[in-house]
């Protein structure tokens, strides 16, 4: 499948599930990326890759004049009903239907890894940014360091199981993943100024909770555990089970390490 309808078709399947769960886990992030687009009263901040709303709705109690925009309809919707008041639209990134320098500042969390064309995607934001404003852009760190989402990978690979067929090989963004080459990509699609920060968090949830948050709130992580048969299946979740006992909690939480790099530029007009 072509990479963009995978992640389209992938998240509009998940728009209903994806907040409660996974969404909660990315929002361990939100304060940070708000933070770094200097997210204040009467700011005219873009986001793109709104998803359900939640980022949005933080810079807005900053004081922010937020605009929200998401690729998939069905996300749009269920943003549209979590921000009343706020501009929330249908848009792709790159082609996004804004005017030079509309906007004093852009946020996306973890959006960059998910469209089809990073520098394309990177240069239209610069573009909408007025002078000096600040583009804040956010992926995962490696599954080493970022074992909230590693042990799935680690429990399919444990088990033996063969990727479905389908499924994109990699991600157009991959090549950008590392904290030299993010910098690059902000550089190369116009930004300046550009720092890369590596950024950790803790997620605590029952693990049962995290299982279905992974398999409900995520496109590529789930479908590679959905393409299995069921005894497959039963061996990564034991896998699983017994990979985040690692980090288990006295009242029988897990409190699983999070890392992400954050990206930061500026507009030069």
């Amino acid at each position: 499948m072509e990479f963009a309808e995978f992640e389209r078709s992938g998240w509009a399947r998940r728009s209903g599930t994806y907040d409660d769960g996974f969404g909660a886990m990315t929002a361990g992030l939100h304060d940070r990326l708000l933070a770094e687009a200097g997210a204040a009263p009467g700011l005219r901040l873009l986001e793109v890759g709104c998803g359900t709303g939640r980022l949005a709705a933080a810079a807005v109690r900053l004081g922010a004049e937020v605009v929200a925009t998401d690729a998939v309809g069905p996300m749009v919707l269920e943003a549209a009903r979590a921000l009343p008041g706020v501009r929330v639209l249908r848009a792709g990134l790159p082609g996004l239907p804004f005017g030079a320098g509309e906007f004093e500042g852009a946020v996306g969390a973890f959006v960059i890894n998910h469209v089809p064309d990073p520098v394309a995607a990177v240069q239209d934001l610069a573009r909408v940014v007025a002078p000096g404003g600040r583009v804040v852009l956010s992926c995962w760190d490696t599954l080493a360091a970022n074992r909230a989402q590693g042990v799935f990978f680690d429990a399919v690979t444990e088990a033996g199981a063969a990727r479905p067929a389908g499924l994109p090989s990699s991600s157009p963004f991959a090549p950008y993943a590392t904290p030299e080459r993010f910098a690059g990509l902000l550089e190369t699609g116009g930004l300046t100024g550009v720092e890369v920060h590596r950024v950790g968090w803790t997620h605590r949830v029952a693990p049962g909770d995290w299982w279905r948050a992974v398999l409900t709130g995520t496109v590529l992580t789930s479908s590679l555990i959905e393409g299995q048969d069921a005894a497959t299946t039963g061996r990564i979740r034991a896998g699983y089970d017994a990979l985040v006992a690692r980090w288990a909690e006295p009242d029988g939480t897990v409190a699983l390490p999070v890392a992400a790099l954050v990206a930061v530029g500026r507009a030069v007009g």
